[in-house]
């Protein structure tokens, strides 16, 4: 079934008037010496800010659905050199052309009863990775991108039962944004899904952040594009149709961990010190 007229003739005008604006993403990722790169799927930057306590930095993202923020990685070269392990079947597209070394983790790990893949083996194999010291490691993960999963009692579990595969009965609706679109999804329902599953992988990774922290690799979070639940300022569209280069969809989190050097922390300590006075 394809999406309704009216829905179809607002979103082509968003791709007409949007258009390809570049973005900040790709350039501070050159200019950035990382050693691990977590790229969240569909992880808007005002949803990670509300769930993860921590300074959530803004940069724009070259792309507003996966597909096109691969190309545009072709493109800049950001990904060169680095060994990427993704839950994402994207990369299939791009292997030849991307400049990494993709694990196609899609294809090892994926989960038949949440139709994912779940951080955790991604996340345990970016740390063999830099371990390693065979170049720059990179862990695409499919959350919080549907079908929102979420953690429970230290289980995965779907957040919103009723969301389900990407059709209907009668294989008729083949996508997320279809369903959403003809009314078939409790979109409310929905977004309060999708904003477990940020929470749930912010939760997943935060220990992991700690662990390479203390190993000496500078990290960075970010995510590919966002996600959007059919709201005005969201142009009455849903999930994250390419092209729509929207701040919602392209608005992306960053976020830069980065391993406090000896002379930091002696910095710091004089800092203090004048702070309360004691030195000058």
């Amino acid at each position: 079934m394809k999406e309704p007229f009216p829905y179809r003739a607002r979103k082509f005008l968003c791709q007409q008037v949007t258009g390809r604006r570049g973005g900040s993403q790709h350039r501070r990722l050159d200019a950035t010496d990382w050693d691990i790169l977590l790229v969240l799927d569909a992880c808007r930057a005002d949803a990670l800010r509300e769930v993860a306590h921590w300074p959530i930095e803004t940069v724009t993202s070259p792309a507003s659905c996966t597909p096109e923020w691969l190309g545009e990685c072709v493109s800049s070269g950001v990904l060169d050199a680095a060994t990427v392990v993704s839950g994402n079947a994207q990369y299939a597209k791009v292997t030849d052309e991307l400049g990494a070394t993709v694990e196609r983790y899609w294809e090892r790990h994926w989960n038949d009863e949440l139709s994912t893949v779940l951080p955790e083996p991604i996340l345990d194999r970016v740390t063999e990775i830099a371990d390693a010291e065979t170049g720059p490691a990179v862990g695409h993960l499919q959350q919080p991108h549907w079908p929102y999963v979420a953690k429970l009692d230290g289980s995965w579990r779907l957040a919103y039962d009723d969301l389900g595969p990407w059709s209907d009965s009668d294989g008729e609706i083949d996508s997320l944004q279809v369903a959403m679109a003809r009314g078939h999804v409790d979109v409310e329902a929905a977004s309060d899904a999708y904003s477990a599953a940020v929470w749930s992988v912010w939760d997943a990774i935060a220990p992991y952040l700690r662990e390479w922290l203390d190993a000496g690799y500078t990290t960075v979070v970010t995510a590919d594009h966002g996600e959007i639940f059919g709201r005005a300022r969201e142009l009455r569209l849903y999930e994250h149709p390419c092209g729509c280069h929207i701040a919602p969809l392209v608005e992306v989190p960053w976020v830069e961990f980065r391993p406090r050097t000896a002379t930091d922390a002696a910095e710091s300590v004089e800092g203090r010190l004048k702070a309360l006075g004691y030195a000058e």
